[in-house]
């Protein structure tokens, strides 16, 4: 291999690590804690596909799908460039307003779960960085 040139994964790592993980003291790191939430749709994107890799404290990019023809606050999961899945309409008015208005709020992997229930195998805690 040449030293050059690095995996994809390796490029793309280094733009998640500024998002530090939540300290084991209480501190919550670079970000205010938002909420709770399942992901939605992981037998339908590429979650199911990618759940050997997956970890707990893992940060997942966020971003706004307006265009979703089913919600329109729809809210996008991403891993690596790789769609895992969304936010639960139900549930996705706060971190759709806050994309909306420029603000950065990330994902992290709070649990990964064995089960045959898609609703149950992720658990993302969100967070508001900071960052505009």
């Amino acid at each position: 291999m040449n030293l050059r040139q690095h995996p994809v994964q390796a490029r793309r790592t280094p733009l998640l690590s500024r998002h530090a993980r939540p300290s084991r003291s209480g501190g919550i790191g670079r970000g205010t804690y938002l909420q709770r939430l399942p992901l939605a749709g992981f037998d339908h994107h590429e979650a199911a596909r990618l759940w050997p890799y997956l970890r707990t404290g893992q940060a997942l990019l966020l971003s706004r799908e307006r265009t979703n023809p089913v919600d329109p606050r729809a809210v996008r999961i991403n891993w690596l460039g790789e769609h895992l899945g969304y936010l639960p309409r139900t549930d996705n008015f706060l971190a759709s307003d806050l994309l909306d208005h420029g603000a950065e709020v990330i994902a992290r992997i709070h649990t990964l779960r064995e089960t045959d229930d898609p609703w149950a195998r992720i658990d993302l805690d969100l967070y508001l960085t900071g960052n505009r």
